[in-house]
């Protein structure tokens, strides 16, 4: 299934950490990275001129400052339905309307600057709610960006999932200590040494990742990177998955801290979906 084109309009608004451009697939496999790789500004994917935009998560391009790095990024200030959140308080919500279709294929990882991302072959989707949204890429955070209940996780995964129309699904799943996962484990081994530019893994099945049962919440929010827009839809995962602490350990070597802080709920609902 071809991977769906994103209106241009939304490239301009969302540049950076959205750059999704509806002209070809290849720009669409381009918006994959920039969810989480957003370091070039509108200007710059025009190419006009070669002005980079940094952002981070500590200091003076740190999260409490995005806001005001870039006009572009006042969603991270002034937004109304944020992301991450604590999750607390979460009302059932009936039938998940969640169906994952994640099938095998080759992939890439790569090491953005920000995190560690896998992007997926083409053909892995997930239906939400009726509507089709096609898997693009997955990456790490540690500590966990989602919280429940004032507790973070050691790591979380986010399955960045695209629609025709352009906004986002994003599935995440907590990663606790335990027992070593061998998928994580393949992923470790292939991120690409320094002067490289992507690590290959051949076959993989990104359901290798999803813990048992189908049981998450829902709610409405934003990327977790700037520019912080509001076009996510959120399916957090309530069961975790398990990995070594040594592989914990691994990718803190690389990323010691790469989570945004908890945002206010304000007036959104949390649901719970069986």
């Amino acid at each position: 299934m071809p991977r769906p084109e994103i209106p241009r309009a939304i490239f301009i608004t969302f540049v950076a950490a959205l750059a999704v451009v509806a002209l070809s697939a290849c720009q669409a496999d381009q918006a994959a990275d920039a969810v989480v790789d957003a370091e070039m500004d509108a200007q710059h994917e025009e190419g006009d001129g070669d002005h980079e935009l940094h952002w981070s998560y500590e200091g003076d391009t740190g999260p409490a400052m995005w806001g005001s790095l870039d006009p572009s990024f006042a969603a991270c200030d002034d937004g109304v339905r944020q992301s991450p959140v604590d999750i607390v308080g979460a009302t059932a919500g009936g039938g998940s309307e969640l169906e994952i279709r994640w099938q095998p294929g080759d992939a890439e990882v790569v090491d953005n600057g920000h995190t560690i991302v896998v992007n997926v072959a083409e053909g892995s989707a997930i239906s939400l709610e009726g509507r089709e949204f096609a898997l693009l890429q997955f990456h790490f955070h540690l500590p966990s960006e989602h919280i429940v209940e004032g507790s973070a996780s050691p790591m979380d995964i986010h399955f960045v999932h695209a629609a025709a129309e352009g906004d986002l699904a994003v599935i995440g799943v907590f990663m606790e200590a335990g027992e070593a996962d061998p998928a994580i484990q393949s992923i470790w081994e292939a991120i690409p040494a320094s002067g490289e530019s992507a690590g290959a893994l051949a076959a993989f099945d990104p359901s290798a990742l999803l813990p048992e049962g189908g049981s998450h919440y829902r709610y409405p929010g934003s990327l977790t990177t700037p520019p912080c827009s509001e076009i996510v839809s959120w399916v957090v995962m309530t069961e975790a998955i398990a990995v070594s602490q040594e592989q914990v350990d691994a990718f803190a070597a690389l990323y010691p801290m790469n989570a945004r802080p908890v945002q206010p709920l304000k007036e959104r609902t949390i649901e719970l979906k069986n």
